[in-house]
């Protein structure tokens, strides 16, 4: 009868407990591409309004990639900026810590040992630290961020060098970009 009892409430244990995973990270039902749209703004002041989409992709392995697309727009005359590149892992407590790498390239007038023509040269290296909470399974909201600044000629990979910027807490909510034949009007 204990046997049975102990067998009934493990089993009990197991069906409570796989609720209060399903929202954390370590399920790993979060891996994929979640997108977040950056407000229209007016760049450069002449009317036209740009809205940009950031997109976060997770991967299986562990490691993550982020692209914003405002990183071309007038980049002969705001500049530009690399892909992000990095890291998540899953933290003790159910959040996914990410860490991303990129870099942030200024305009550059035309340099006869270079060419003629303008262009774009380093400015800084950044080390993004995010923390997410894992919403649901389409849905992470980013609660902490944290980047530090590097000049040039510092190593970005350095986790005590460059400046240290503020911390953020503005959460921001990322959508996971699932696949739809809504367009293609398939059953």
């Amino acid at each position: 009868m204990f046997r049975k009892m102990t067998f009934v409430l493990m089993i009990l244990g197991v069906f409570a407990a796989v609720p209060a995973l399903a929202d954390n990270c370590a399920t790993g039902a979060f891996v994929g591409t979640y997108t977040r749209a950056s407000p229209a703004t007016d760049a450069i002041g002449d009317g036209n309004l740009h809205a940009f989409l950031f997109q976060l992709t997770l991967h299986g392995d562990g490691t993550v990639t982020q692209y914003w697309t405002g990183l071309p727009d007038y980049q002969t005359n705001l500049g530009t900026g690399s892909i992000n590149i990095g890291s998540w892992k899953c933290r003790d407590n159910g959040n996914l810590l990410v860490t991303l790498i990129s870099a942030s390239f200024e305009p550059s007038a035309a340099d006869p040992n270079f060419g003629t023509v303008a262009d774009v040269r380093l400015w800084r290296h950044f080390r993004s630290t995010y923390v997410f909470d894992i919403t649901n399974g389409t849905t992470i909201t980013r609660t902490k961020a944290r980047t530090r600044s590097y000049l040039p000629a510092d190593d970005p990979t350095d986790e005590n060098g460059g400046t240290l910027g503020t911390l953020s807490t503005t959460p921001l909510v990322y959508k996971k970009l699932v696949p739809s034949a809504a367009d293609l009007q398939l059953p």
